[in-house]
């Protein structure tokens, strides 16, 4: 079986049977309930490679009645931002990430359907962002409109970007303008550590005196800046800020090739910007071919369970080396099978083992589709990743 052969398998399983995949999930270890909108993007995109694959008209009536979803006011309850969440004392809108995924969602709908009505939606939603181009970076924008401080973690910020890249809506230039000095300003929000690893947060001192932040908004700001002080304060020793630092790296490394997955996105919107040159750059490359980044994601619980690198891996070196396809396909074939081998249930036909969010997990295959068609119709998946040790196919 290939790639594609799987895609299909899995795509025809969900359409049969939508009340067990097509549902929303609560975003891994993190526990945020969230709505349909998250996965429902994820799976649109997936049925547009099928329908790709195959023409089948089956796949396109789906991706239109999902397109249609994610531009009604179920999903975007008050003409703002989407709603992705529901947990008490967190945005509604998931950051920038949330936004990130249905713009990739809504412009793919509008490339397969030949309807210029989702990607234009996404572009407004864009523009509703303030961007704040002394940083280079966007603020968060609540379902309701209220404007919050800037999304301080790094990937949020690159998906956002990487995504809104895609739009060829009629304001394309001023958006990709925005980008351009999101990428001119990306060596001072991006912290690198030694061995090429992205850091977690964004640690620049961003500047959150604006005036259209609401007082709640400012007083959370004001509260999570000092939060390092008051612990201070309180007598907390320098090994529990170690500490803390060495939990964000360990959450850093299982979050490196879905930040690469976004790079890759980004160079091939843009290719021509000075930052893929970079020494830093060359470092995060080089930090995803190392075997200490595979050893270090293989027990991570936001590696495999989550941010599923068996299928951002592939497509992230596709586009960011210069691998030849056959060294692509030996590559990738190692690190897909990995991923079904942990997650895959071939009772359940879901990827529902290691993971705390199986609806999701599972709708997260949309992310093997941006491999070229070509390596989706060679690289074998071995049958016991399937759990059939029947047969194994080289």
């Amino acid at each position: 079986m290939t790639i594609s052969e799987f895609l299909l398998f899995i795509s025809d399983r969900a359409l049969t049977n939508p009340k067990s995949y097509l549902q929303p999930g609560q975003n891994g270890p993190y526990n945020d309930p969230e709505t349909a909108v998250r996965n429902y993007g994820h799976w649109l995109i997936t049925f547009s490679k099928c329908f790709e694959l195959t023409g089948e008209q089956i796949y396109l009536k789906k991706i239109k009645e999902l397109a249609e979803y994610l531009i009604s006011d179920d999903a975007r309850p008050h003409g703002f931002s989407f709603h992705h969440r529901s947990k008490e004392g967190k945005d509604r809108c998931n950051g920038l990430i949330g936004q990130a995924w249905t713009l990739e969602a809504l412009i793919c709908a509008s490339s397969i359907l030949g309807d210029t009505r989702y990607a234009e939606l996404g572009e407004e939603v864009f523009f509703q962002h303030k961007f704040n181009a002394e940083f280079g970076l966007w603020n968060r924008l609540e379902t309701d409109g209220g404007l919050l401080s800037i999304d301080d973690t790094f990937n949020h910020q690159l998906w956002f970007a990487s995504c809104a890249a895609l739009l060829n809506t009629p304001r394309g230039e001023e958006v990709r303008e925005r980008i351009f000095r999101f990428m001119n300003c990306l060596l001072e929000n991006l912290s690198v550590l030694d061995n090429g690893l992205i850091y977690h947060p964004i640690e620049r001192r961003l500047n959150q005196n604006d005036s259209r932040l609401s007082i709640k908004s400012k007083l959370r700001n004001v509260v999570e800046s000092l939060l390092p002080i008051s612990l201070k304060r309180k007598g907390q020793s320098r090994h529990n800020n170690n500490e803390l630092r060495e939990k964000m790296i360990y959450k850093s490394v299982g979050y490196h090739q879905f930040n690469m997955y976004a790079f890759a996105i980004l160079k091939e919107t843009l290719p021509d910007h000075s930052f893929w040159l970079s020494p830093e750059f060359g470092r995060l490359v080089d930090y995803l071919l190392s075997n200490e980044f595979k050893n270090e994601v293989s027990d991570n619980i936001y590696g495999y369970p989550y941010n599923p690198p068996g299928f951002e891996v592939p497509f992230a070196l596709s586009v960011l080396t210069s691998y030849s396809e056959d060294e692509l396909v030996g590559i990738s074939s190692w690190w897909v099978n990995e991923q079904l081998k942990r997650c895959y249930n071939p009772e359940t036909k879901m990827m529902d083992r290691n993971t705390e969010d199986y609806r999701t997990h599972t709708a997260r295959i949309y992310e093997v589709t941006r491999l070229p068609i070509s390596i989706l119709n060679t690289i074998k998946i071995k049958t016991q990743s399937l759990g059939d040790s029947s047969q194994v196919f080289y």
